[in-house]
């Protein structure tokens, strides 16, 4: 058993902590990452524009874009970035970056792009809704019925980790690759202390309080975790081998491309098979987190309505609270209450 042993001392170093605090994104590829800085440095070292004002400010916001690249994507070369790999930027932006940083940032990013020989473009800030969304328009919740039968699909298909994905992510809110980092030592953790702790984006640690019915969710997976021959040390659903994090998401998100019109709501399907749907009805692994963000802001507006907000973003580990009003439909007429 590691150090999860007192809830007052998270298992992960102040040093991380400090990292966080910065909002940068810790390098965990370092190899890809260093490679794809020579490239950008390169692309610096022979630009004509040496005295643009906003050079340094270009070239930082890069560098945390080419972070990100070699931690989600192992990307080895900056000319091969497309536009998938920026808008998944950008949600990531959002959820930690001020608006107009982050227009800054994306600015930089497509100036060393456009400079890196890539047959490739990236959309302009304009086209990529970088304005603050306005809760109550986008309910990207899933419903106990899809919750459901996303389970026996799952179970039906033999896949183990996207059951124990549906239960945990809807349970707890994690992201997804929150839920892929999960190891059986913070399971062991939550059923004793009733806290699980979660380490999230740019290595930030917060505790998530665990109830009856969530322990035994725990509960029920530690065993599955007994069965399975996995130690403490050993990811829960994840291969321990180098990239078996990633690897894992990969295929968890193929999993949900490939099967969730099969447990869709009816309204949300048909709207999907004639081509009407917007983005965001179309059913995701982050839906669930809005499942979880919605439900636990009920529980606590019902003992305590001014603080409902500020706890369901502590527990979704945003560092704005706008970022939480995307998860909260009605979260004005709920506050007035």
């Amino acid at each position: 058993m590691s150090d999860l042993v007192n809830p007052k001392e998270t298992p992960f170093s102040s040093e991380s902590a400090e990292v966080s605090s910065k909002g940068e994104i810790p390098v965990v590829n370092e190899g890809a990452y260093k490679n794809l800085v020579a490239q950008i440095d390169s692309i610096l070292a022979h630009s004509n524009e040496r005295s643009m004002p906003s050079r340094d400010r270009y070239y930082e916001a890069t560098k945390r874009f080419c972070k990100f690249l070699a931690d989600n994507y192992r990307l080895q070369k900056f000319k091969n970035v497309e536009e998938r790999h920026f808008r998944a930027y950008v949600e990531y932006l959002k959820e930690n970056r001020a608006a107009t940083t982050t227009q800054t940032d994306l600015s930089g990013i497509r100036y060393f792009h456009e400079r890196s020989g890539s047959k490739n473009t990236l959309s302009l800030n304009k086209r990529l809704a970088l304005h603050k969304r306005a809760p109550g328009k986008e309910n990207r919740a899933w419903t106990p019925e899809e919750i459901s039968k996303a389970r026996v699909v799952a179970r039906e298909m033999g896949r183990v980790d996207a059951e124990i994905a549906i239960d945990l992510v809807s349970e707890f809110g994690l992201r997804i690759e929150e839920l892929c980092r999960l190891k059986v030592e913070h399971l062991m953790h939550a059923e004793k202390y009733d806290q699980l702790i979660v380490q999230g984006k740019g290595k930030k640690v917060r505790p998530i309080p665990v109830n009856a019915q969530q322990k035994e969710v725990i509960k029920k997976y530690l065993d599955y975790a007994k069965v399975a021959g996995r130690y403490p040390g050993d990811y829960l659903i994840s291969n321990s081998e180098k990239h078996g994090v990633l690897d894992e998401k990969r295929s968890l998100q193929n999993w949900m491309s490939y099967n969730r019109t099969k447990f869709m709501d009816e309204d949300r399907a048909q709207k999907e098979e004639e081509g009407k749907k917007k983005r965001h009805e179309t059913i995701s692994w982050h839906g669930l987190r809005h499942s979880y963000a919605q439900r636990r802001f009920d529980e606590v507006s019902k003992v305590s309505p001014e603080k409902a907000k500020k706890v369901v973003s502590h527990d979704l580990g945003h560092n704005r609270g706008e970022a939480t009003d995307i998860y909260l439909p009605f979260l004005k007429a709920k506050t007035q209450k």
